[in-house]
C-alpha cells in the first residue's frame, strides 16, 4: 500500500478487454488508456483517436534453380532453357486487397552455380521494378530491398497485389545447377 499522497491512485480499475470478430474491433485497456487493434480505432470522449493499427505481415517465398521445386527446395523455379533471356515469375497475389505493400527484400540463400551472374528485379507487374530495381543477387548472402524512397510507393488497391520477380543470368539457364533466392514481401494489412 502506498501512503504518500503524491502517489495515491484513485478510481483505479485495471481491465484487460479482448474481443475478436476475426480481427474486427479488438482492444486491450487499462483504466482510461485504450489500445485498439484491427480496423476500428477507439475514439475518446473528446474525439481524439487514441490508438489504432493493422497487422504488419511478411511472407517468404523461395525461388530456386531449375528442378528445385521437385526436390522440395523452393516454391518456384527458373525454367531450364539454353538461353540468357530474362524470365519473369508471377509469385501470385501476395499482398491482400486494400493492404499497403511496403518492402520487398531479396536474399540469396545459396549461390546460383553455373549462372555466372544473376540480375534480379521485383515489381507488381511482369518485368516490373516497382519494388526493387535491377541488381545482382547471385552469391550467397547477397541482400537487396526496396529503396528507402520507394517504401510505400506502390499504392494499395481494391484487388490483391501481385509480386513478380524478373531474372537474367550471365550464362544459359540450363547451366544453373544450384541457387536459392528468398523473397520477403512485407505489407500492412487492414
Amino acid at each position: 500500500m502506498i501512503d504518500d499522497k503524491d502517489y495515491q491512485i484513485k478510481k483505479w480499475d485495471p481491465r484487460i478487454l479482448l474481443h475478436s470478430g476475426r480481427w474486427g474491433l479488438n482492444w486491450i485497456g487499462v483504466g482510461k488508456t485504450q489500445l485498439t487493434l484491427g480496423t476500428t480505432p477507439h475514439v475518446s470522449k473528446n474525439g481524439t483517436i487514441i490508438a489504432s493499427f493493422s497487422n504488419l505481415k511478411t511472407k517468404k517465398i523461395l525461388i530456386g534453380f531449375p528442378g528445385s521445386v521437385a526436390l522440395g527446395l523452393a516454391d518456384f523455379q527458373w525454367t531450364s532453357v539454353a538461353n540468357t533471356t530474362a524470365q519473369n515469375l508471377d509469385l501470385g497475389s501476395i499482398v491482400p486487397a486494400k493492404a499497403s505493400p511496403l518492402i520487398v527484400k531479396l536474399h540469396t540463400e545459396a549461390t546460383h552455380t553455373g549462372a555466372v551472374s544473376l540480375a534480379i528485379t521485383a515489381g507488381n507487374a511482369s518485368a516490373g521494378s516497382q519494388f526493387v530495381a535491377t541488381g545482382a543477387n547471385f552469391t550467397a548472402d547477397d541482400i537487396r530491398q526496396t529503396a528507402h524512397a520507394d517504401i510505400g510507393a506502390v499504392a494499395p488497391t481494391a484487388a490483391a497485389t501481385k509480386v513478380w520477380i524478373g531474372g537474367t543470368p550471365g550464362a544459359n539457364w540450363s547451366l544453373m545447377t544450384n541457387g536459392i533466392l528468398a523473397v520477403y514481401v512485407t505489407y500492412l494489412e487492414i
